[in-house]
């Protein structure tokens, strides 16, 4: 993938903010991501329901990946039918591997890392945080938002809890809930706290 900084990348005129939520790494029907992550046993629960709470009918998702474990029919017929949202845009993570239709039957629009503009700043979004050998410098206007790393650091070496201009909106960095991007924005760029 190129860098934000790069005319190769897309860039989406068609979020918006205030009317967009940010999940990732919901790993729906993976059991054994509540010991590896530490999750409470009753997580998917918590996820649907806070989804439900949250997510209006008219309004976007964006799931920054990892959204279900496998290509799971249990998830495609028994959670998917229930998740709100008129548009669901999923950026594949390492662990989505099933076919196009999967994603499609379960509500899903398979979409390409992108980034918005948003104001003097250039907001990416991908499954994974920066990376400045495939992307080039990030620059101070820079701001990636991804998932991957759920309650782990950004490196293996040494826990790095947090990274400059990175926001990780694993399902365990959001209490298990979606995020609104235009809340999100205004609390990490100008330290707003708006009910997040």
């Amino acid at each position: 993938m190129a860098g934000v900084g790069d005319e190769r990348v897309k860039f989406r005129d068609d979020i918006d903010p205030t009317t967009t939520w940010l999940i990732s790494d919901t790993h729906f029907g993976h059991k054994n991501i509540i010991d590896f992550c530490r999750r409470p046993p009753d997580v998917e629960q918590m996820m649907m329901e806070s989804w439900a709470r949250e997510i209006g009918p008219k309004d976007t998702v964006l799931h920054l990946g990892d959204l279900a474990y496998s290509n799971n029919a249990w998830f495609k017929n028994m959670i998917a039918p229930h998740l709100t949202g008129e548009r669901r845009l999923l950026i594949r993570g390492n662990h989505d591997r099933g076919r196009f239709s999967f994603y499609k039957g379960s509500g899903f629009d398979l979409v390409r890392p992108f980034a918005i503009q948003w104001g003097q700043d250039v907001i990416s979004f991908s499954h994974y945080p920066w990376n400045e050998a495939e992307e080039g410098v990030m620059t101070p206007e820079n701001w990636r938002i991804h998932g991957h790393i759920h309650n782990n650091g950004y490196t293996r070496d040494a826990y790095v809890p947090f990274l400059l201009n990175h926001i990780n909106v694993s399902v365990e960095q959001t209490q298990y809930r979606p995020v609104n991007l235009d809340l999100l924005l205004k609390g990490a760029i100008y330290g707003e706290l708006c009910g997040l």
